[in-house]
């Protein structure tokens, strides 16, 4: 017993010495926390932006639009703002067209049709605006004359593909697909670079006639290809058994999966460069990985987040790869669509891979 507390005292000694891996260990829950809670915090109704064009100007439309206005946030825009929200800036799941004289048609007993620019990418956040548009008309018809739901219809139009609906596994699979990859990606390049430090084995091919920039550029590309193969395994075992559509342009999903996977590699060395030892790496890195997936939309979709939140995701490389990755498969885009994706992508891994090699070289001088 006596052996059993002195070795766990050594241990534990040994293990207060790293003192960053022990802060690193503290803040991963209260850091994860924090992202889940303001995250989820966003699923709040109010935050919903909802986009109405209002082409009738009358009593009815303007009755539907306060009545709305208590379950999300709501923005009077033309036919084309109202457009571009949805499938250009895609900052709101649908946007709904109050069509002319729906007023008159209604004091007239006669029925008119809403129509529901939607963007099915956003399957969940488009069911909640058809409920808050039923809501709306009850709650209408306590404010103004009974306004029946048979006399106004609604009629959905997708501004952004082919489908009307997409199944749940659509949005999950490439969401942790990604974070799986970047797991391994992460550790992978971590402890393959402090592994080899403390072996040596750095040590000696950097005294090899080989270029320095070789020999870090030969490990990362390994963890690239595997990582690529990974991504690729992932997807293809999601359309097998789920189902998971994989868009009408198999060039950019390809190029996407390489840009995603690219950005991970360099981040992965900027990363590692922060670990002094190899306790450092599982606690920085599941902090990085929980963060950025959790912000990135990984765990779940973006436009359920505080608009805030959303602004600062977009710093990370996880909420270009699900923008990119629901562009293909969600909204059957093609190359010339992902280009913007792509590019953040591919600068961001180049970036990341310039610091991280910098860093490393810092520490090996």
């Amino acid at each position: 017993m006596r052996s059993l507390l002195t070795i766990a005292w050594k241990d534990l000694r040994l293990i207060a010495r790293d003192r960053a891996a022990m802060v690193f260990l503290a803040l991963v829950p209260f850091v994860v926390v924090t992202v889940l809670a303001e995250a989820l915090a966003g699923s709040d109704t109010g935050s919903l932006l909802l986009p109405v064009v209002n082409e009738d100007e009358g009593p009815v439309a303007s009755v539907l639009i306060q009545a709305l206005s208590e379950y999300a946030t709501v923005v009077e825009v033309s036919r084309a703002e109202a457009e571009y929200l949805v499938a250009g800036k895609k900052t709101a799941p649908a946007a709904i067209v109050v069509p002319e004289h729906t007023s008159k048609r209604y004091l007239a007993s006669r029925p008119s049709t809403l129509l529901l620019l939607t963007d099915p990418a956003k399957g969940a956040a488009v069911g909640a605006v058809k409920a808050y548009l039923l809501l709306a008309g009850r709650k209408a018809a306590e404010i103004a004359d009974p306004l029946s739901q048979e006399l106004l219809v609604m009629e959905e139009h997708n501004l952004t593909g082919s489908r009307s609906s997409i199944p749940p596994a659509e949005q999950n699979v490439p969401g942790f697909s990604v974070m799986f990859v970047m797991m391994g990606v992460l550790f992978g390049v971590a402890f393959g670079l402090h592994d080899e430090r403390e072996w040596g084995a750095i040590t000696r091919l950097l005294i090899a006639p080989i270029p320095r920039l070789s020999v870090l550029g030969g490990k990362l590309l390994a963890r690239f290809l595997i990582g690529l193969v990974q991504l690729v395994l992932l997807f293809l075992y999601g359309h097998l058994a789920f189902d998971l559509s994989l868009g009408h342009a198999p060039v950019a999903l390809g190029l996407v999966m390489m840009a995603v996977v690219f950005s991970m590699t360099g981040f992965s060395l900027l990363v590692s460069a922060f670990a002094r030892t190899r306790e450092q790496v599982i606690p920085l890195g599941l902090t990085v990985i929980m963060v950025f997936c959790a912000l990135g939309g990984c765990w779940w979709p973006l436009y359920q987040m505080p608009p805030w939140l959303r602004q600062v995701a977009q710093l990370t490389f996880t909420a270009w790869a699900m923008e990119g990755f629901h562009d293909v498969i969600l909204r059957d885009r093609g190359v010339l669509d992902v280009l913007p994706a792509l590019g953040v992508l591919f600068a961001y891994g180049a970036v990341c891979l310039a610091g991280g090699a910098r860093f490393h070289r810092l520490r090996a001088a």
